[in-house]
């Protein structure tokens, strides 16, 4: 069974994405009688498209973002288009965030579904501006969708909801969402240094960008847990309605006496019901050494589903960069060609 492609955005995630496809297209298909072909790719400045499949050898030479994909359009002239093109099977969305407006992203997705294209996200933007928007559009028109790669990049939060926890209540998530903030708090927990000198090292592995404020104030993590919510739990938040406080203002005093109680400082983002109602906040708490959450160090994430008949499953780990954010989008891939 063919599938064609079509991937928007180039940049670290949709740059490994194609990797992946170059490197594994011979395994899935061996594997799961899938034939992924890579046609397009659309970006800022314009698209790429051959019906049959782009050269994606020439196009890994290239460099990352819309001016790679100009210059792909340099070497094979009749690939470029000033207009992006969806003519494909699936739609894999892989462009920067926005989480102010949803950003290309949004209008690339609903563009792809109008036309019939099942569709997977990876940049969580549009999910977060518009999810219940995209979810009943892709309702009507019969279309595939999914978005591991946007809740916890390789950490299976959305195949454990769907999937693992069908027929039970989700009372309450738990979880740890994002790699950088703890790779920072556990560097200081470990290595007493200040959050100064914790960021600059994660800026300097390549963790982190100087511009970090998504990561440390709190608000991916955010995101995320305002997607798994209403995704499992019936609400139509936006993320005005979660409460967020990121992990800037954390001193070495604040990780010590934390330490002198027996306890670690984590950045917790949370969804459980008060009064029936789901409430959503992200922030730093003191848990106990023993926690299973105290155990998640470094990079990796980790999630507790609690529920009303399966009691409570955690997963963690999961890499935490831009080639297991790609290989999430593979996964669902795959299982919408499995469907």
């Amino acid at each position: 069974m063919k599938k064609k492609l079509v991937l928007s955005g180039f940049g670290k995630v949709g740059r490994e994405f194609v990797k992946l496809i170059y490197e594994r297209r011979q395994y899935i298909k061996n594997e799961y009688d899938v034939d992924l072909i890579l046609c397009g790719v659309i970006g800022r400045l314009g698209c790429i498209f051959e019906d049959e499949g782009l050269d994606l050898q020439t196009l890994l030479k290239c460099k990352s973002g819309s001016s790679g994909i100009l210059q792909y359009g340099e070497i094979n002239k009749d690939s470029f288009y000033d207009y992006p093109v969806f003519e494909g099977d699936i739609l894999v969305e892989c462009t920067n965030s926005d989480i102010n407006t949803g950003g290309m992203a949004l209008n690339y997705i609903l563009n792809a579904i109008e036309r019939g294209m099942d569709v997977v996200i990876v940049s969580k933007g549009a999910l977060v501006t518009n999810f219940h928007d995209i979810i009943n559009k892709a309702r009507k028109k019969n279309v595939k969708l999914k978005y591991s790669g946007a809740t916890a990049a390789a950490l299976p939060t959305m195949d454990v909801g769907y999937y693992s926890l069908a027929g039970s209540k989700i009372n309450s998530i738990i979880g740890i969402l994002n790699g950088t903030t703890n790779y920072i708090l556990t560097k200081m927990f470990e290595h007493n240094i200040s959050f100064n000198q914790a960021l600059e090292e994660a800026i300097d592995k390549g963790i982190t960008e100087r511009e970090n404020s998504m990561d440390i104030d709190g608000i991916d993590s955010g995101c995320k847990i305002l997607l798994l919510s209403n995704s499992f739990m019936k609400t139509e938040y936006k993320l005005n309605q979660v409460s967020i406080k990121g992990i800037r203002n954390i001193e070495v005093e604040d990780i010590k006496k934390a330490k002198d109680e027996g306890k670690v400082i984590k950045l917790l983002s949370k969804a459980y019901f008060k009064d029936d109602k789901v409430v959503l906040e992200v922030g730093l708490e003191k848990i106990r050494k023993d926690h299973i959450l105290a155990s998640i160090k470094g990079t990796n994430k980790g999630a507790i589903f609690n529920t009303d008949t399966m009691g409570e499953i955690c997963i963690f780990g999961g890499a935490s960069n831009p080639r297991g954010a790609a290989a999430a989008a593979i996964k669902d891939v795959i299982n919408i060609c499995r469907q």
